[in-house]
């Protein structure tokens, strides 16, 4: 016998003998009123009729409050597991497979919902330098590992409130959070000088070095668009490209609102 006949069975019992107790009850205080005599048909009928008609309707209702029971619980066991199935979706949506972090949508949302503060924020862009060449010389899962180190060595060098994301090939983004420019152009070099210092071995001895280049612009609530702010960074990071690689670039005249 399952657990679920046994259940069904005790309850029934249960009903069935309070039943019978108050048949008992008011039958007996019936005839006792009426001046009628108790016989043996009478504890018979007492016993006997709760018994047969109880028995079928509490297997029945009981029978239905498992099914019920049964039911409400796959049902919340399948709205969990799609709740789980709807956060796993949402995360894959917004970071990149590859290195963990936020991709190009994630990012820009972080950088939406910041933009509202009163704070002042500043916006990195940063490049991997010479990477095609590592691509090109070495294969893509060297160029892979590569892109896999900076991305650790830039979430290392970051606050836990800062937002690092890969928004394109080999170019990251970085939101620094509520900081001013100066401290957004030392925080920029102290990353730059964090993936320098990556272990990077290759079977060649001419091998290039890891590093980045970067380029930074502010950005608060007076600032322009998102899309401004990052094509002012984007600028910056081509002038610390054209300047020699592995450096900083910051140009913060962000235009205002009219």
């Amino acid at each position: 016998m399952d657990q679920r006949t046994k259940r069904i069975l005790g309850r029934i019992s249960i009903v069935t003998a309070i039943a019978v107790a108050a048949t008992y009850t008011i039958s007996f205080s019936v005839r006792w009123a009426a001046g009628m005599p108790i016989d043996w048909l009478s504890w018979v009928e007492c016993l006997v009729i709760p018994i047969v008609i109880g028995t079928p309707i509490g297997w029945y209702v009981f029978s239905q409050g498992e099914d019920l029971q049964a039911a409400h619980a796959k049902l919340e066991k399948a709205h969990l597991e799609l709740n789980k199935a709807h956060e796993r979706l949402a995360f894959v949506a917004r970071h990149d497979q590859m290195t963990g972090l936020l991709n190009r949508e994630g990012f820009l949302h972080q950088l939406e919902q910041c933009r509202g503060r009163n704070d002042s924020h500043v916006v990195l862009i940063a490049d991997a330098d010479h990477f095609k060449r590592i691509n090109d010389r070495y294969g893509h899962p060297k160029g892979d590992e590569a892109l896999m180190k900076i991305a650790r060595a830039l979430q290392y060098a970051v606050r836990r409130k800062d937002v690092v994301g890969r928004i394109g090939g080999e170019e990251f983004g970085i939101l620094l959070v509520s900081v001013s420019l100066e401290e957004g152009m030392q925080m920029a070099d102290l990353i730059r000088r964090q993936v320098q210092c990556i272990p990077w071995q290759l079977d060649v001895s001419e091998a290039p070095g890891l590093s980045v280049s970067i380029g930074g612009a502010v950005m608060d609530r007076s600032s322009a668009k998102i899309a401004d702010v990052l094509r002012q960074a984007d600028r910056c990071l081509y002038e610390a490209k054209r300047l020699g690689r592995n450096r900083v670039a910051f140009d913060y005249a962000v235009p205002a609102v009219a």
